[in-house]
């Protein structure tokens, strides 16, 4: 029988005490993520069926977050004085969508994924972060309830995938807290800098992205106009590039 939302709330208080987790409560916290994970493979099933009957070239992944990750993110929490209710984590079960998309084209796949799933009989919000980005964060996401449970399907154009990537690298090295707007770990005011030249860098490629989808409208030729967007992709893989190679060389 599926754990209540009384209980994974109970459960989440007990996760994020700093003292070492309980084999019984590592045990819960398995069985919810098996919950998640059974949730996560049926709605990957619509939306590869979904991204195979548009036009659009899409990449689809998926990603279920470890007990590891969940204890860290509910301790972190902790140490800030923000305790984290467990039941109410909505990035637990994670579907991810991301293609050549305009913005225009990003708002049509966002309404077909909420279509669809509603049209099951699923409960779906939407959380734009394009104009509202979380430290240079951009993307559309719908959240997807189904059995008191959310899976959360992010949907994103190349830019802002590759701008994300880059930061998660930046994170690894730096204290996966500065993707929730905390200070870094290590490197102090430098890492800061660069954390400013991220954000900066992601404004920047969203007013192009904006411009770009509203040539398009306007009558531009759609390649033409997302070749507009290549120097600045080229730049950012060209980041991802340089911190793969530092993290490789600093785990040798």
């Amino acid at each position: 029988m599926p754990m209540s939302n009384s209980a994974i709330q109970k459960l989440g208080k007990r996760l994020e005490l700093p003292e070492a987790v309980s084999e019984e409560d590592l045990t819960l916290l398995e069985d919810l993520l098996l919950d998640y994970s059974e949730l996560l493979g049926v709605a990957r099933g619509q939306i590869d069926e979904l991204c195979d009957s548009v036009t659009w070239p899409l990449g689809v992944t998926h990603r279920l977050k470890t007990t590891d990750t969940l204890i860290q993110k509910l301790q972190r929490a902790k140490a800030r004085g923000s305790s984290t209710n467990l039941a109410r984590i909505q990035d637990i079960a994670g579907i991810r969508v991301s293609g050549p998309l305009t913005l225009t084209e990003q708002d049509e796949l966002t309404a077909m994924v909420a279509e669809r799933f509603e049209g099951q009989g699923h409960r779906c919000s939407v959380k734009d972060r394009r104009e509202d980005p979380m430290v240079g964060y951009r993307a559309v996401h719908v959240l997807i309830s189904a059995g008191g449970r959310t899976v959360e399907v992010q949907i994103r154009t190349v830019g802002q995938d590759l701008w994300a990537n880059v930061f998660e690298r930046i994170a690894d090295i730096f204290g996966r807290g500065i993707r929730y707007g905390e200070p870094p770990e290590y490197g102090g005011e430098a890492v800061t800098d660069i954390i400013s030249s991220m954000e900066g860098l992601s404004a920047k490629l969203f007013e192009l992205e904006r411009d770009v989808a509203a040539s398009i409208v306007s009558g531009g030729e759609r390649e033409d106009c997302l070749a507009r967007l290549d120097p600045s992709l080229v730049t950012l893989r060209k980041i991802l590039q340089e911190i793969e190679g530092i993290k490789g060389r600093s785990a040798t």
